[in-house]
């Protein structure tokens, strides 16, 4: 397990991660670069997206400078990683959907579980973060080696899980996902994290599932519009990669979708978790649901497709602050770890 602890502000949370972890984070940017155009990673750093989280969350701009700082890495490089989605789907670069979320009020209380499927290129970066700015809830992190977060939890007992949605009309100067995620975590309340995410523009189309010891409410966010797609305080939430409520909709890439079949696999994910969900009694039956490969939810690459789970959480709201569960790898292959949020940790690199 590798853990980085974040202390401070936003600058001396990056210069933490990146000192730690700064042979992780070469070595992932270096897959990166093999995977991606050179083309789509410098537009990235020269439109508005940067402007967009300094203007919005500017503390977390500051962490993406302490990581290159620290790291001995170019900023733009770090900035481009970040901005992972809008690549994606700005220069429709590895356009293959993925991540999985199932949670519920179940019998021993509420869970909240996610897939995280990204290209296989990311595969062997995978880190937790241990943010603590000092001024806010402290929050457990998936991430890449380099990046801010890709779904986590936080000591108020808020969590927040994702799902991309291609469909949905993006924003080249909205805020980036990863800077969208951390900022709803840095919110004391579901609702605080809610309105968090109804107030700032969105860089791509994306489904945010945030839980609390109460149940769900899940939004659906595109350029222009947040919509509902689970009620305040529902007892369930589940999610693949088409939209269930936004309308929103990008007509060039719903066909570029279609036609390559995202969509279709992404109602078979969805599909699955409904049949599967009332079995979902708890956060370890959440875990066996995860891995599975049938449908598959367990996703590891095909023939013309990079995809792979990169690891997977649950999230458990039994007590403050809740219990966070990590499979940083295939939960169908990987142990799952719990850290600790108070207890002192040993930070490890790869």
């Amino acid at each position: 397990m590798t853990v980085i602890e974040c202390v401070g502000n936003g600058r001396a949370r990056g210069r933490a991660h990146g000192e730690h972890a700064r042979e992780m984070i070469h070595a992932a940017l270096a897959r990166w670069r093999e995977g991606t155009s050179a083309h789509s990673r410098e537009h990235l750093t020269a439109n508005g997206l940067l402007a967009t989280v300094e203007a919005s969350v500017p503390d977390l701009a500051e962490e993406m400078r302490g990581i290159a700082e620290a790291a001995a890495v170019p900023l733009p490089e770090v900035l481009a990683y970040n901005f992972m989605d809008q690549q994606w789907w700005i220069h429709r670069e590895h356009l293959e959907l993925g991540c999985s979320v199932l949670g519920q009020v179940g019998e021993g209380g509420v869970f909240l579980a996610q897939n995280m499927d990204l290209p296989d290129f990311m595969t062997e970066s995978q880190v937790v973060l241990h943010v603590s700015p000092g001024h806010g809830p402290d929050a457990l992190v998936l991430s890449s080696a380099g990046m801010i977060g890709l779904t986590g939890v936080n000591d108020a007992g808020v969590g927040v899980c994702v799902n991309a949605l291609g469909m949905l009309r993006h924003n080249e100067v909205g805020l980036p996902v990863a800077t969208v995620i951390r900022g709803a975590l840095a919110q004391v309340s579901r609702d605080r994290a809610v309105d968090f995410l109804r107030r700032v523009s969105h860089a791509s189309g994306q489904h945010y599932a945030v839980a609390d010891a109460r149940g769900f409410h899940g939004v659906e966010c595109s350029a222009s519009k947040v919509r509902d797609s689970t009620l305040p305080g529902s007892r369930m939430v589940l999610h693949t990669n088409h939209p269930l409520s936004n309308d929103d909709i990008d007509l060039v890439a719903e066909r570029e979708l279609t036609d390559e079949g995202r969509i279709a696999d992404s109602k078979v994910r969805m599909d699955f978790l409904t049949s599967h969900a009332v079995s979902a009694r708890d956060g370890e039956s959440a875990q066996r649901i995860l891995a599975d490969r049938s449908a598959p939810l367990c996703v590891t690459p095909r023939f013309g497709r990079r995809t792979q789970t990169f690891g997977a959480v649950v999230f458990e709201f039994v007590t403050t602050p809740p219990t966070a569960r990590f499979c940083l790898g295939l939960p169908d292959r990987e142990p799952w770890i719990t850290p600790s949020w108070s207890e002192p940790r040993t930070v490890e690199t790869r």
